[in-house]
């Protein structure tokens, strides 16, 4: 395959992810590699983007269907992380408040949501290894276009978790109440990514076709949503108070 924009797209993505990288390490050192901390998710992110854009950058040496396969696999599971990191840091702000009556509410509702996002990883990992053939044609499956609904499900789900906890975020820590606000400023540009996803397996426009279409549409509905999501989560993680290892919930255990 000749050298194209996408390419191009490829080299800007690890210009920023692995710096993004390096930082996320630094941030999850300081919180704590566990799923509670949330931030672990953003560093998993910056592996698969990384990866993704080294598998493009290899199509152009030598296209395999098995790259290509890649390249759609690793672009659809990406979103997982990020939803699972905006999840954690909202974990985080509402194990913060102090509410026992409604505790069993929340972690339950939470567990919830991450088996949900968990599973639209599954369903878009078994899809992609099916959504190419051997001449390199896109075709999306019904288990990725099942996966992507269940993370615009997640998505929902999370705003409505957080416009909830605005409610009580009163009650929170003055340090803890920045994570809220960095997943309220998140989710709009999440959902973006999303919707770009579901317009890719669900429509017939060429523009959103995963492997051909629109590069202005990939980087606009896609790519920019999510580096300004890492960095919004990375900075708030440098900024935000570490907490002491026995305070550390695991992801919808409740305070």
């Amino acid at each position: 395959m000749k050298f194209n924009s996408r390419g191009g797209v490829s080299i800007f993505e690890l210009l920023i992810y692995l710096p993004a990288l390096v930082v996320a390490a630094i941030v999850c050192s300081r919180h704590g590699f566990g799923r509670s901390s949330g931030w672990v998710f953003t560093l998993i992110l910056c592996l698969v983007r990384i990866v993704g854009a080294c598998c493009q950058l290899a199509t152009y040496h030598k296209e395999t269907q098995g790259l290509v396969e890649a390249v759609v696999i690793l672009d659809s599971i990406g979103i997982s992380p990020l939803l699972l990191a905006t999840l954690g840091l909202l974990t985080r702000c509402t194990d913060s408040i102090s509410n026992p009556s409604s505790t069993k509410f929340k972690a339950v509702h939470l567990r919830l949501l991450q088996l949900l996002v968990t599973i639209g990883l599954i369903l878009c990992t078994v899809g992609g290894t099916s959504s190419t053939s051997s001449s390199g044609v896109y075709k999306p499956q019904t288990t990725t276009k099942a996966g992507v609904l269940l993370y615009l499900v997640a998505c929902l789900a999370l705003g409505v978790i957080a416009a909830v906890t605005t409610l009580k975020v009163s009650r929170a820590p003055s340090g803890e109440k920045r994570l809220l606000w960095a997943v309220i400023i998140a989710l709009p540009f999440i959902l973006v990514r999303i919707v770009y996803s579901l317009i890719a397996v669900y429509s017939h426009d060429h523009s959103f076709n995963i492997i051909t279409g629109s590069v202005t549409i990939l980087v606009v509905m896609a790519i920019l949503e999510e580096m300004v999501v890492v960095v919004l989560y990375l900075g708030i993680g440098l900024k935000s108070d570490t907490l002491a290892p026995a305070e550390r919930c695991p992801t919808g255990s409740g305070p």
